[in-house]
C-alpha cells in the first residue's frame, strides 16, 4: 500500500487535523514522525510542490510548548523555573547517596525513585499523597523521607521538574488568553493518565479546541485485509520467520511500510540486529558496506556511552580524571578517535601486551604519556602539552567543567583526523546534549567535585539513548508498545505467549501497594494488565490490513502456548524453504578458490644460527607451526589478564632461589654440614636475592601480602627439595650455574643455558633442569616424537662441549608445590641412587647409556632437521593437550576448521 492509501486509511478527524496544519499531540516520537511523513506524501502525491506543515510532536514536547506559552504571557505570580532529566536525576542521586544508613546501590535506588515521583505525580491527585506513608513501613517510607526532602528543595530554589509540570501548568493556563481557540488533536493515546487529564481539563478551561482520535480504526479491513496467527519453534525462529515474512511483502511491494514488533527488543538488540542482516540484506554484509543504508531501521538504541566516539570521549575525560582500568586505556589508544594513524593499533597491541604481561591493572595518564612516548613521541607531547595546559581542578560549576573537559578534548585530538561518517557526526551531536545537560546542572549544583563530575557525566552518557537518523526504511524493527497506533501497511507482532501476555502485575517496590492499586498504576493488578493487554491487542489488530499474531512453542527448553488474548485466526502458512543463512549461502556460493599447501618456511641454510634454543626443539616436537609462528614470525600468543604473579614469573623466581643457594653453597658436603638454623639462614638470603630479579615496581603493582606469600611459598620449596632429594646424594660439586653451552645439531646453530651442572666425586656430571610445573616421565624422552627434549640437548651439547666428562644423570627437579619429586635416569646406581637406568625406561632397544644417548640424539637431530628445512605443518602431537595451552589458534586456525567441518556436517 503505497503512503497516500494509508493516509486516506487514517481516521477523518485525525486527517483533518493534520490537513488544517493544526497542533496534533501523540504519545511517542516514532508516531508523531510517521504521522507527519503521511500528511508530507500525501501533499506529493496530489501534486503540490508547497503546503503548511502541521505541528506533530510527542506528550511531552507539547507540555514544553504550553510552558513557553505561559512564560511568554503576563500571567503575573511568580513561574518556578523547570529543570531537565538531567538535574532532576542529578538531585535524585545526590539526595538518595546522603542518606542514612547508606545504600549499597545508591544510584539504582535514586533511579527507582525518579521513577515513583513521576507516577505519584501522573497517577495521584496532584497533592503530596506519599505523606500519607509515612508509618506504613516498607521501602515507601523511605520514598516518602526523599519525597518530602526532594519536594523541599525543588521549592526552596524555586524550580519544577518534568513530573511537576503539567500540574503547575494547570493553575495558569486558564488565564493565558492566546491560547482560545487553538486546536489540538490527541492522536493514538490507549490511555490517559490522571494529570493528563487535569491538563486538558485546564487547556479547553483555556479555550482551546481539544479533540481525540486514534490514528487506526478500531477495525481496519478491506477485501484483501488478512489477520494470521503463527507459531514458531523458538523465539529466533520466531523472528526468523518474521523478517522472511517482511522481505517477501518488501519485494512484492517495494512502497509498503512494514512493521515488526519484538517484545523482549531491548535485550536482544544484537540479535535481532544480526538475523535482520542475514535476511534482509545479506549482500551488505560484504566488507566496505558498513555505512550502506539498510532496509530496516531498529528501534530503542543503544546508550551514547556504548557508541564508539562518545566512548572514546568518556574515556579521554576519564583518564584525566583517574587511572583508567588497563583494557579501557589499551582500546582508547587503539581507537580511531585520538588522532592514532590506520597502522598505529599494531604498536598499541603491542604495548597492551606488554601491559598484561607485567600484571598491570589501571594506566594512569602520567603513565601513558610517559610508555607511549618510546613509541610514538608526537602523540605523547601532543597529550603531554593538552594535559599541562588544561589541568583538571578538584571542583568546578558544571558549566566550567564543560569548557574543561571540551579544552582536554580538542588538545587530546579527540575525535581523530580522518573524516567522521553520517553517524559519527550524530554521535557527535549526540555528546554535544550531553555536555549541554552537564552544564544545566548548575540549576541544581553551584560546584562539583572532580569524582563528582565524572560520575555525573558518565550516568548522562548512559541514560542518553543514540539512534543514528537514517533513510525512512520499509521494515520497522519495533518494541511492542511503539507498534501500538503506528499506521502500517502490514504488522507482525511477536513473543504472544500465555505467559508473557497480558503480563504478570509488577508493584513498583517504592510506592505504597494500596496506593497503587487504588489508582490503577501501570503494573499494579493482574486485572488492569488484563485490560491494558486486551486494549492493546485490539488497536494492533487495526493497525495494518495485514497483520500477524505470534508466539515461540519453546523457550529456554519449556514448553510455551499461545496468549488467550490472540483472537481465533487462521495459521500463517510456513514458507516451503525454511530459513537458512543466507549470508553462509552467499559464501557457499562463491567460485570456489583454488587451495594450496602452503606448510613449509623457507629453507635455512646449512649452520644458520637460530633463537629460541631448547624451546625450538620442544616446539617443534609439540607442533611444526608453533615452532615456526614463535620462533620464526616471532608471533606470541595473547597473554592473558594476570591475577598475581604468573607462572613464568613464579618459575623464575625458583630457579633465582636455587641458583643463589648453590653459588653460595658450592658442594654438597658444605650444604651437608650446614645446622639448622644456618640452612635456614642461606635459604632466605638466596630467597631474597631471587625476589629482587623482579623489577621493583613490578612488586609495587602486587598487594604486599603477595610477596610475602610468595617468598614463604619458595622457601618452602627450596627447603623440601634439598632436604628430600640433594641431601641424600653421592658427594658432588656444583661445576656450573646457569651454564651456557652451544649445540650444532641438524645443521641449526643452538644456544642452550643448563640450569645446573653438577660433578660427582667419583667422576663425569650430572645435568639437572628445574621444572615449576609437571616434568615428563623418562619414558616420553624417547617417544618418536620426543617430549621433554631439554635434557636431552643438554646432554648432547655437554658431551660436544667436554667428551672426556661422560655425563651421568640426567634429572628433572619437579618444583610443584605437594607434587616435588625427581624425574630422571641415570648410566648407573652410583650416579643418582633411586634413578632408573636407560633399561627400565626403554627395554631392549636401550641396552646401556650410550644407546640412550644415540636414540636422543637421532630423534632431536631429526627435528633440528624439520626446522631447517622449513617443515610448519599444523600437526599437534596430540590435539587435546598439545592446543590447550598454544594460544596461536587464530593463526593455525585448527579449532575454526574443526568447527566450520562440524557445520558443514549438520552437528550443530
Amino acid at each position: 500500500m503505497s503512503a497516500p492509501r494509508i493516509w486516506e486509511a487514517l481516521p477523518p478527524p485525525l486527517r483533518a487535523a493534520l490537513a488544517a496544519c493544526a497542533t496534533v499531540v501523540t504519545p511517542n516520537n516514532r508516531i508523531a514522525r510517521r504521522l507527519a511523513a503521511l500528511h508530507d506524501e500525501a501533499q506529493r502525491a496530489a501534486g503540490r510542490t508547497a503546503w503548511s506543515v502541521p505541528t506533530v510532536v510527542p506528550w511531552n514536547a507539547w507540555v514544553e510548548h504550553l510552558w513557553q506559552d505561559v512564560m511568554a504571557a503576563d500571567v503575573g505570580g511568580d513561574l518556578p523555573r523547570p529543570i531537565g532529566t538531567a538535574a532532576s536525576a542529578y538531585l535524585w542521586e545526590r539526595m538518595v547517596a546522603d542518606d542514612a544508613p547508606p545504600l549499597i546501590d545508591a544510584r539504582g535506588a535514586a533511579s527507582l525513585a525518579a521513577e515513583a515521583w513521576s507516577l505519584v505525580h501522573a497517577w495521584g491527585t496532584g497533592g503530596p499523597s506519599w505523606r500519607s506513608w509515612a508509618d506504613d513501613g516498607g521501602d515507601w517510607v523511605a520514598f516518602a523521607r526523599w519525597a518530602d526532602r526532594y519536594s523541599g528543595i525543588l521549592a526552596r530554589t524555586h524550580i519544577a521538574d518534568d513530573a511537576q509540570l503539567p500540574d503547575r501548568l494547570v493553575r495558569f493556563l486558564p488565564i493565558v488568553a492566546g491560547l482560545r481557540g487553538k486546536p489540538v488533536t490527541l492522536a493514538g493515546f490507549l490511555e490517559f493518565t490522571p494529570q493528563q487529564e487535569r491538563l486538558l481539563a485546564a487547556a479547553a478551561a483555556a479555550g482551546m479546541d481539544i479533540g481525540r482520535s486514534p490514528t487506526v480504526p478500531a477495525i481496519r479491513r478491506d477485501a484483501r485485509a488478512d489477520t494470521w496467527r503463527a507459531a514458531a519453534a523458538t523465539p529466533r525462529d520466531e523472528v526468523a520467520w518474521a523478517l522472511q515474512w517482511a522481505r517477501d511483502r518488501a519485494l512484492a511491494d517495494p512502497g509498503a511500510a512494514i512493521g515488526i514488533a519484538i517484545a523482549d527488543l531491548g535485550s536482544r538488540r544484537e540479535e535481532i540486529r544480526a538475523l535482520a542482516e542475514e535476511i534482509l540484506c545479506p549482500g551488505l554484509q560484504w566488507p566496505g558496506r558498513a555505512e550502506a543504508p539498510r532496509p530496516y531501521s531498529l528501534s530503542l538504541g543503544a546508550a551514547a556511552e556504548d557508541v564508539p566516539l562518545i566512548a572514546a570521549a568518556l574515556d579521554v575525560i576519564a583518564l584525566a580524571h583517574a587511572p583508567l582500568p588497563m583494557g579501557r586505556a589499551a582500546a582508547l589508544l587503539r581507537s580511531p578517535y585520538v588522532a592514532a594513524t590506520p597502522d598505529d593499533w599494531r604498536r598499541w597491541g603491542r604495548l597492551e601486551a606488554d601491559w598484561l604481561r607485567q600484571g598491570r591493572k589501571t594506566i594512569s595518564l602520567d603513565a601513558t604519556i610517559a610508555e607511549v612516548g618510546a613509541l610514538d613521541p608526537a602523540f605523547a607531547s601532543r597529550w603531554r602539552a593538552a594535559r599541562d595546559r588544561q589541568p583538571m581542578p578538584a571542583s568546578a560549576t558544571p558549566r566550567e567543567w564543560t569548557e574543561v573537559w571540551r579544552g582536554w578534548l580538542a588538545g587530546a585530538g579527540w575525535p581523530g583526523e580522518r573524516a567522521l561518517s553520517s553517524a559519527e557526526w550524530q554521535a557527535r551531536g549526540a555528546w554535544d546534549d550531553v555536555l549541554s545537560q552537564f552544564a544545566a546542572l548548575a540549576a541544581v549544583a553551584a560546584r562539583i567535585s572532580r569524582a563528582e563530575a565524572l560520575g555525573a557525566l558518565t550516568a548522562l552518557a548512559k541514560g542518553r539513548v543514540f539512534q543514528p537518523e537514517s533513510p525512512q526504511a520499509p521494515v520497522a524493527l519495533l518494541g511492542l508498545l511503539e507498534a501500538a497506533g503506528l499506521p502500517l501497511d502490514a504488522l507482525w507482532i511477536s513473543g504472544l505467549a500465555a505467559e508473557s501476555w497480558p503480563a504478570a502485575p509488577r508493584l513498583h517496590p517504592l510506592l505504597a501497594p494500596a496506593w497503587q492499586r487504588e489508582r490503577s498504576v501501570p503494573h499494579s493488578t493482574a486485572a488492569r494488565e488484563l485490560a491494558y493487554a486486551q486494549a492493546l491487542t485490539a488497536q494492533w489488530a487495526g493497525g495494518a490490513p495485514h497483520v500477524v499474531f505470534s508466539y515461540a512453542r519453546t523457550a529456554d527448553d519449556h514448553p510455551r502456548s499461545a496468549s488467550a488474548l490472540l483472537p481465533d485466526l487462521p495459521r500463517l502458512p510456513e514458507r516451503a524453504t525454511p530459513w537458512t543463512s543466507t549470508a553462509r549461502g552467499q559464501f557457499d556460493a562463491a567460485p570456489r578458490a583454488e587451495t594450496l599447501a602452503d606448510d613449509r618456511a623457507p629453507a635455512l641454510a646449512a649452520g644458520h644460527p637460530v633463537a629460541g634454543g631448547a624451546g625450538l626443539i620442544e616446539a617443534q616436537s609439540d607442533c611444526p607451526f608453533r615452532a615456526m609462528t614463535l620462533y620464526r614470525l616471532e608471533a606470541d600468543a595473547w597473554p592473558g589478564e594476570l591475577d598475581g604473579l604468573s607462572p613464568m614469573e613464579r618459575g623464575s623466581l625458583v630457579h633465582g632461589a636455587l641458583a643463589a643457594f648453590w653459588r653460595s653453597a658450592g658442594d654438597h658436603a658444605t650444604f651437608a654440614a650446614f645446622p639448622q638454623d644456618e640452612l635456614d639462614r642461606r635459604i632466605a638470603v638466596a630467597v631474597g636475592a631471587a625476589m629482587t630479579t623482579l623489577p621493583a615496581a613490578r612488586w609495587r603493582r602486587l598487594p604486599a601480602i603477595v610477596q610475602a606469600g610468595e617468598a614463604a611459598r619458595i622457601g618452602t620449596l627450596v627447603r623440601t627439595w634439598l632436604e628430600r632429594f640433594e641431601r641424600a646424594r653421592p658427594p658432588f660439586a656444583v661445576a656450573g650455574v646457569e651454564v651456557s653451552r652451544p649445540l650444532e645439531l641438524g645443521g641449526l646453530g643452538l644456544r642452550l643455558r643448563l640450569d645446573r651442572i653438577d660433578a660427582p666425586a667419583d667422576g663425569g656430571v650430572t645435568i639437572i633442569d628445574y621444572k615449576t610445573g609437571i616434568a615428563k616421565s623418562p619414558g616420553r624422552w624417547f617417544d618418536a616424537r620426543p617430549q621433554a627434549p631439554q635434557l636431552g640437548l643438554y646432554a648432547l651439547a655437554q658431551r660436544a662441549f667436554a667428551p672426556a666428562q661422560p655425563v651421568r644423570a640426567l634429572a628433572y627437579a619437579q618444583l610443584k608445590t605437594g607434587e616435588i619429586r625427581v624425574q630422571g635416569i641415570a648410566a648407573d646406581p652410583d650416579a643418582w641412587p633411586g634413578l632408573p637406568g636407560p633399561t627400565v625406561v626403554g627395554g631392549a632397544e636401550l641396552a646401556d647409556w650410550r644407546a640412550a644417548e644415540d636414540r636422543l640424539a637421532q630423534s632431536l637431530t631429526a627435528l633440528a632437521v624439520e626446522i631447517r628445512e622449513g617443515r610448519a605443518a599444523v600437526a599437534p602431537r596430540d590435539a587435546a593437550k598439545t592446543c590447550r595451552n598454544c594460544g596461536l589458534q587464530p593463526l593455525c586456525r585448527i579449532g575454526a576448521l574443526a568447527e566450520e567441518a562440524r557445520v558443514e556436517n549438520g552437528d550443530e
